[in-house]
């Protein structure tokens, strides 16, 4: 249990970093920050601690949050 809520204690406070990247617009900051959260989401995974679809869901969000913020559409 004390692994567990370090864990998501740690993909947590990724996410925020990431969140205050994307709102501040600073393009290179995001994409670091985005690896790590991606990295510690998966990990999450790997340990059981997430069940692989809500490590997909979670990383699919904030990608498309990115997405949306620096107008990075695909052409339909």
């Amino acid at each position: 249990r004390k692994r567990n809520r370090t864990v998501k204690s740690r993909v947590h406070t990724a996410l925020l970093s990431l969140e205050d990247s994307i709102s501040a617009k600073n393009r290179e900051e995001t994409e670091s920050r985005l690896r790590t959260y991606m990295s510690e989401v998966h990990k999450a995974v790997k340990k059981n601690i997430f069940q692989r679809n809500k490590g997909a869901r979670l990383i699919s969000r904030i990608v498309k949050k990115i997405k949306n913020t620096f107008n990075e559409h695909k052409a339909a």
